[in-house]
């Protein structure tokens, strides 16, 4: 059964607002788990202005038809906005890592020649630039610093993924959710922890941390390492 919007009969706008006002928590807990994600490349308050903006435009397309809550229907309209917003505005980011990784080859193949792998002179050569252009690469390289965008940009990510359930996923992910549950058992404490709180109670990266006193990093490999035994065993299924 998918979710999806009815042509509306026609809504006072003191309707409109308290669907929004009492939606509002939700769609700026939405930012804020995307903002986990994302921190330090897209600043929160655009992010939850675009949620609000989308929760606006849910409160007045919905209809009850019985078959999904306001809720759940607005919590899809918000988190597609945001998906929407970061896939458009880290395109940049994503070009950054791809530069960064030229930029590396061509200091390992001036390396391997004997020569000065720092001149970025040689550097811009290698790349078919100028030393100009060059610099541009650096700057953009230091925006994207100290993030991974390898994670983001997984293709298989479900961060990525639509969010718009169609009935054969629905029923799907009923049979992978117990398939999934048995395999959480065979985790060790901490990553079945860590795993527990980011995809069921939805709490972000620096939240975990917080929780479980230790540090983003650590909470990110953890997750990350979990994941991988995960999708091991799934395959073994």
């Amino acid at each position: 059964m998918s979710l999806k919007a009815y042509p509306t009969q026609a809504l006072s706008v003191q309707d409109i607002n308290e669907r929004v006002r009492l939606h509002m928590p939700l769609a700026r807990k939405i930012a804020w788990q995307i903002h986990g994600r994302v921190r330090d490349l897209l600043d929160i308050d655009d992010l939850i202005q675009i949620g609000m903006t989308a929760l606006v435009e849910a409160a007045q397309r919905f209809q009850d038809t019985g078959e999904a809550t306001f809720g759940a229907y607005a919590s899809i309209r918000v988190r597609g906005a945001l998906v929407d917003h970061v896939r458009n505005n880290l395109t940049l980011t994503r070009t950054a890592v791809q530069r960064r990784d030229r930029i590396a080859q061509a200091r390992r193949d001036l390396l391997s020649e004997g020569k000065d792998a720092e001149n970025q002179t040689l550097i811009a050569e290698k790349l078919g630039i100028g030393v100009p252009e060059l610099q541009i690469w650096h700057g953009q390289i230091a925006q994207a610093a100290d993030k991974s965008l390898d994670e983001i940009y997984d293709d298989h990510s479900i961060w990525f993924a639509d969010e718009r359930p169609t009935p054969e996923h629905i029923l799907l992910s009923g049979e992978l959710r117990n398939r999934l549950a048995n395999n959480l058992k065979k985790l060790n404490e901490r990553d079945a922890m860590v795993l527990q709180l980011y995809y069921v109670e939805e709490l972000n990266l620096e939240e975990i941390a917080e929780t479980l006193s230790i540090s983003i990093g650590r909470v990110s490999q953890i997750k990350k390492a979990a994941i991988s035994q995960l999708r091991h065993w799934m395959d073994e299924d």
